[in-house]
């Protein structure tokens, strides 16, 4: 959870087996150690305790990126995943290109508390899985927490209930389609405008801001609150804070509640829907869906879910094959290609000009070596990011432990995926 990013660098006071941990400005933080024990008092929260030991040799694997400091290329494992291997040199990308920032991760053994902790790395090209490296521990087996990059895969499921229902579309008003939540809080003449497609835009106009601690309808205060466990019905029953559509502010509580809407237009609990469109035609491996409380139950939609990265990379080759998995069609092709196209400006006054957004994608350019590269991406925190580059017909997959440090992470595009571009050109 890199929970000690809020608990920052601290000197250490010592009397008998008391500490205090202490920062200047910042309250003190008790501790105790006992025997080879250490505990921190307060700490994630301040009615935790969190206790710490030695680590072990068999630990210390969770700690280091790898046994040895050297990165060797190595050709990706068939897995009788869908996948059809091949070496970096068949796909037409230079290794060299690639080296520097493979060798970077590998060769970290003195980490710092904002170090880049990068746990996969995998690519695709020409259809072909090139490469699949993996670090701290994690396997190509182990699912992996993709945090808010599925909120990507969430519009890739509304696309695929809008082609095959016919029982919605992109104008369908929401409140008109969950006539079971109403009567609404906070009921507006606004709020019964809001749209599916404003809802994947982030332009719904709910006063709800992932980035504001107090607003209402921020993911965490949405979750941590139990006045109303209906989450579905938490968000319909926010106030409105702008017009429909005049304005994009990252919700992730509106992507939640598409799920509703996939759930309805399906008539399928949201899981198997995904099982049987999705993951056993994707030929998935093992993954996990984050289940919302009772009385919802329904798969979380806003993100959170553990998946294996060479599945995830999937999801991205979706766009390079016109929506089909060998040969199995998941997504209509011009669903992919209207995901991509800048709906909305998030943060527009930042320098760059904003997060420009599509239908739950961000869409980036990326500047390598005098070329400019449009780049299609799912983002989540911590460093999870999968990045399409259709000019190259290349998928980029990462994942990472850099939680809460987005200044960390947010470097991953330009340096990881721009290596693997620079190793293409």
């Amino acid at each position: 959870m890199n929970a000690g990013v809020a608990l920052g660098t601290r000197t250490i006071s010592v009397a008998g087996e008391k500490l205090v941990l202490r920062v200047p400005e910042r309250p003190d933080v008790d501790a105790s150690f006992s025997g080879s024990a250490l505990t921190i008092h307060g700490f994630p929260a301040p009615s935790a305790a969190t206790t710490f030991h030695r680590a072990t040799q068999a630990e210390l694997r969770w700690y280091y990126p790898s046994a040895v400091v050297q990165w060797t290329y190595r050709e990706p494992s068939s897995l009788n995943d869908g996948w059809a291997v091949g070496t970096l040199a068949s796909a037409g990308l230079r290794e060299a290109a690639l080296a520097p920032a493979l060798q970077s991760i590998v060769a970290l053994r003195s980490p710092e508390l904002r170090s880049p902790y990068i746990q996969s790395l995998a690519i695709a090209r020409h259809g072909r899985l090139v490469l699949d490296e993996y670090f701290y521990g994690f396997t190509p087996d182990t699912p992996h927490d993709v945090r808010s990059a599925g909120k990507s895969v969430t519009t890739l499921l509304v696309g695929r209930a809008i082609e095959e229902t016919h029982a919605l579309t992109l104008q369908t008003p929401v409140l008109s389609y969950l006539p079971q939540y109403l009567p609404v809080a906070n009921d507006d003449a606004r709020k019964r405008r809001i749209t599916v497609a404003n809802l994947m835009t982030m332009s719904s106009g709910l006063a709800c801001d992932d980035n504001d601690d107090n607003s209402p309808g921020n993911e965490d205060t949405m979750q941590s609150q139990t006045a109303q466990p209906d989450w579905y019905k938490y968000t319909l029953d926010l106030p409105m804070a702008y017009d429909p559509g005049a304005k994009a502010i990252y919700c992730t509580a509106g992507i939640n509640l598409l799920g509703a809407i996939i759930a309805k237009a399906t008539d399928a609990a949201l899981t198997q829907y995904f099982y049987d469109r999705f993951a056993a035609p994707m030929d998935f491996g093992s993954y996990a869906m984050w289940l919302m409380p009772p009385p919802v139950s329904a798969a979380y939609m806003g993100g959170g879910d553990h998946f294996r990265p060479r599945d995830f990379l999937k999801f991205g080759q979706l766009f390079l094959n016109g929506g089909s998995w060998q040969g199995r069609s998941i997504v209509d092709a011009r669903w992919l290609r209207e995901s991509a196209v800048p709906r909305t400006v998030m943060n527009p006054d930042v320098p760059g000009g904003g997060d420009r957004y599509g239908y739950g994608w961000h869409l980036s350019t990326l500047s390598i070596a005098g070329k400019s590269y449009e780049v299609i991406n799912a983002g989540g925190n911590g460093g999870q990011i999968l990045a399409v580059v259709p000019a190259l017909d290349m998928a980029v997959m990462i994942t990472a432990g850099n939680y809460n440090q987005y200044p960390i992470w947010r470097a991953f595009l330009p340096q990881v995926v721009g290596a693997a571009i620079r190793a293409a050109q």
